[in-house]
Formats: structure tokens, C-alpha cells, sequence
């Protein structure tokens, strides 16, 4: 079985777990929400941050806000890694994918026939075309595979050593 695993940039971890939108601590003015990231310093950024100079010539991404999820538009997410199977939105005219997904709500449980995210369960728009509903999902997914693979892998590798043989008859000490 022949199974692909795509090479994630090494910032994504890093980028999936921060949280944006929160006040920038080293601009106290208004509209200074933390909504940039700065792949190259590995930083969340406001727009101020960005316009200092510190970052010129560095790679940024925009994140925006579409129903209470972080997201980031999808053309310059493809530049980065391949966004296909995730479910994206349209936010603002633009296409948008989140990064991590919404929190459940309800009891969670599953009509029959309703297909869902491999990881999350969260239901999808277009399940004959999307598998995962946001980018964290899909990096679990890939990350979950190569573990099985890794590990059938060593599974396999592991080859057992025969019993040593025994040199001679055991002599057993005998009491007359």
C-alpha cells in the first residue's frame, strides 16, 4: 500500500495554535487586533507591527473572522501547502478556509448517512468533495497516518532472534 504524506510547511503547527483577534500589547491604539502572521518570525502581528518595517520582505498571512472562526483566504493558504479536500467558505466575496474547527454543540451524535469530517465529525457542505473542515484537521489526518504507517513499519521490521542452542547435555549434579 502506497500511502502519500504531504510535507506540512514547518510554521503550521505553530500558526494552528495561536489565537488572533486579541489586543496587540505593544500598540496601544485603536484597531490593533492581532490579525497578521508573519510566517518568517513565526509572530502574530496588528497592523501596525506590519506597517514598522520590521516585517518588509517578509511572508505574511491575513486572517479574518467568518462566524466566530479564524480563517485565511484560500489563494494564499494554496501558496503553502495543498488546501484541497478541506471545505472552504465564502467570506466577503473571497474564499476563506479555517484554521482550526468550531467548538460542537448538541449532543454530537450523527444522523446515518450524514457524512463528516474524518477527524472532528463536523458536518460538511459538499462531502463528495471536501473530507476535512478545516486545515487543523487535515494536518491531524495526515499526522494520525503516518504514526499507523511508522508503526506497522517497525511492526515489520522487528525480526526475532533464534533461541541460543545449548553447547552440550545439561549435567545435573546427582545425590547417592
Amino acid at each position: 500500500m502506497d500511502v502519500q504524506f504531504e510535507n506540512f510547511p514547518k510554521w503550521l503547527d505553530s500558526f494552528l495554535q495561536r489565537t488572533f483577534f486579541g489586543s496587540c500589547l505593544n500598540h496601544e491604539l485603536q484597531k490593533n487586533e492581532l490579525n497578521r502572521y508573519c510566517i518568517t518570525c513565526d509572530l502574530d502581528a496588528c497592523r501596525y507591527c506590519i506597517s514598522s518595517g520590521l516585517h518588509n520582505e517578509h511572508t505574511l498571512l491575513k486572517i479574518h473572522r467568518h462566524v466566530y472562526k479564524d480563517v485565511v483566504p484560500l489563494d494564499e493558504m494554496e501558496t503553502h501547502m495543498d488546501c484541497t479536500k478541506i471545505q472552504p467558505y465564502k467570506c466577503n466575496k473571497k474564499w476563506v478556509v479555517a484554521l482550526n474547527p468550531l467548538p460542537h454543540c448538541g449532543s454530537g451524535a450523527q444522523i446515518e448517512g450524514d457524512v463528516s469530517c474524518d477527524v472532528c465529525k463536523r458536518r460538511l457542505n459538499d462531502p463528495d468533495q471536501y473530507r476535512y473542515c478545516c486545515i487543523a484537521c487535515k494536518v491531524e489526518a495526515f499526522s494520525r497516518k503516518r504514526k499507523e504507517m511508522e508503526g506497522s513499519s517497525l511492526e515489520c521490521t522487528i525480526v526475532e532472534r533464534p533461541k541460543r542452542r545449548r553447547k552440550g547435555v545439561p549435567q545435573r549434579a546427582h545425590f547417592y
